[in-house]
Order: C-alpha cells, then structure tokens, then sequence
C-alpha cells in the first residue's frame, strides 16, 4: 500500500504553496518497476474559499504539459494578475490538484530513465488518483474539505499532461471525464523536426524527433526543451514579454521517454480510441494541428465529445488574452460530468 504525506502547514491550513493551498506526497512505488526505490508524486491542493456554500462543483486533477511542472496550473506575475488557473477555477468553487507527473517537478526522478515512459508515468499517476479517492471519500484529503461523495474527479492535461491522462484513462479508468487541452493525436508539425526522412522504423523517427526536440536535453535524460525556440506556437503575439518570461523560468525537466510515447506515430491514438467517459478537447486558433476538428475522430468509443477552438490563443492557454473564456467553458463542462458519475470512475473499453 502506499503512504500518502500531507506537506505540513499552518494557521488554517496555509503553507508556502500559497493562499488556500496545501502540499501532498503520494507514494507510489507499488505499481512501479523500481524495486529498489521510493517514488512519490507531488501534488498542490487548491481548495474553494470557506464562503463557498455546498460541496465542490467537481475536483480538477491537473498535469502540466512538457517543460511544465505543476506551477503552470498557479502562475503569479508581479504587474500581470489573472494568470492563475487554480485560483480562477477555485473562486467558482472546483477544488484542483495540480500534480507534477513522476520524473518531472518535485517528483521521483527514477534512476532508470528509459523505463519511466507515459505506461509507466501513468501507472504512478492511477495509483495517486486511487489513493487520491480514498482520501476524498473519509474526508482526509485537506482538513478544510468534509466527505466528498458523488463528486465528479476530471483529469485536466494540458500538453503532454492531456496525453498522460488519455493514457491513465485508457489503462486505468481513474477518471469520470478527460479533458485534454492542447495535445494532438495528428501530425505534430511544428516540434517534428528530426532527420527522419530515411528512418527505418516509426520508432526511430519519434526517437530522432525527439532529440531533435529536447536538443542538448536529451543526453540528460530528464531534459528541458530549450524554450526561446519554440515561443512563437507556445505564445499568440499578444502575451507580454513578461509573462514569456515568468513562465519560462517555470520550466522543468521531464523524462526523454515521455516525448518519445507522444511523437510516436499512431501511439496514442491507441489509447484515445478506447475512452468511453466525456471527453473535452480544446486547442488554440494557433495551435499545433492545422485542423483541429479532425481530433474528434479519435476517440470513437465515446458518445460524449465536446470540442473548444479558442480564439485568440497559441498552444498554451493558460498565458492567453481569452484564457478565462477556456477556464469557464471547462468548468461548465466538468460541472456537468457530475451527470456521469455513477459510483467510481467511468470505464473504459
């Protein structure tokens, strides 16, 4: 079984994580192939202010995308308020997790790099979500929250986060709705830059793509993608030098297999035809695809997809002008999972 450590805090339930905030450890060694050592994925648990009357609209379980941690979900920017996801979605009464993925952040970076791949990060991030219920269910997930029954859990992945939930959702059924925000099971042309015209196989071609991508990061093992190349599909013209700033002093290392799973052709489309719970897609106007629409079609087995093209917006949502229309829009949305919700979390095929 696996322990689950609240960060200690203090006052009323406050720590260094910020206002209405509180730390959590989840280890979850048991599902992983590492024997001989401890995993633990860190997480920030951002809860509804006390004036919220009635229990949690749903509670968002949020993985950032590659080169993000967790605080791409809490952004503060000296001179440029309203960029925090978290406190937004919390002021409308969502409690929101945001949890950096095994390898990445605050989390375990297992020594066997090549082995943390998106099967292996999504086993962690199941057994997290299952402990994660468990303590929603006695009440123990932040003293500030009673018993949450019947309360949709919505993972939120922006990125390669939204590819590590499909893959969770598809292997593990941890959620009662997906949303993926930004990641595209199609041709991925903007980042596809590797020399694979005379690969032998799809595998070399992610393989190549993905070095090509990560640059000096992937001998590294857990890389950062150098970001000042890739700012104009991350960022509309419009998103102020600062906040570019801010954010890339956020970036963060993930595991150079993550973008390897993600680049490989057909891979995760796999995983996306197997959901059957709601699913929200939403990309930029200026996004990675060129025809957004055409992501619907991968996932066939579900009768429930809703679609958001945000005008206004490059690939990360959370720095654009519109940003709030996306934030709203998906809380509609979350709250009315709450309709599918049928003791635990939806199947998959």
């Amino acid at each position: 079984m696996g322990q689950v450590a609240p960060v200690p805090s203090s006052g009323a339930g406050l720590d260094e994580t910020g206002a209405g905030a509180g730390g959590l450890a989840v280890d979850v060694s048991a599902v992983l192939p590492f024997a001989d050592e401890m995993s633990t994925l860190s997480a920030t648990v951002h809860v509804p202010a006390p004036e919220h009357d009635g229990p949690p609209r749903a509670v968002l379980v949020c993985w950032p995308g590659g080169s993000y941690s967790r605080a791409y979900w809490d952004m503060h920017i000296p001179g440029h308020p309203g960029y925090s996801f978290a406190e937004h979605m919390t002021d409308r009464g969502f409690v929101v997790i945001a949890v950096d993925p095994l390898g990445v952040g605050a989390s375990s970076r297992p020594s066997d790099v090549d082995a943390v791949n998106l099967e292996t990060m999504a086993a962690a991030a199941a057994e997290f979500v299952r402990q994660l219920r468990a303590l929603m269910a006695v009440g123990e997930l932040d003293r500030r929250l009673a018993p949450l029954e019947d309360v949709p859990l919505v993972a939120v992945g922006h990125s390669l986060g939204g590819c590590l939930a499909i893959v969770e959702q598809a292997l593990h059924g941890s959620y009662d709705a997906v949303a993926n925000l930004g990641f595209t099971h199609g041709g991925k042309e903007v980042i596809e830059r590797g020399p694979n015209e005379d690969a032998a196989t799809p595998m070399q071609v992610a393989v190549d793509q993905a070095k090509a991508f990560l640059a000096t990061g992937w001998e590294a093992g857990y890389g950062v993608a150098p970001r000042a190349l890739h700012h104009g599909w991350l960022h509309a013209a419009d998103v102020p030098a600062e906040v570019i700033a801010a954010d890339d002093e956020k970036a963060s290392a993930w595991p150079r297999q993550s973008y390897v799973g993600a680049l490989l052709a057909g891979h995760s489309a796999t995983y996306a035809g197997r959901l059957t719970c709601p699913v929200l897609i939403a990309f930029g106007d200026r996004d990675v695809p060129d025809r957004p629409h055409d992501d619907v079609a991968f996932y066939r087995a579900s009768q429930d997809v809703t679609l958001v093209v945000l005008t206004g917006s490059a690939h990360c949502h959370n720095f654009a002008a519109t940003r709030t229309v996306l934030w709203d829009r998906l809380g509609s949305w979350a709250a009315a999972a709450a309709g599918h919700v049928s003791g635990g979390a939806a199947a998959t095929a």
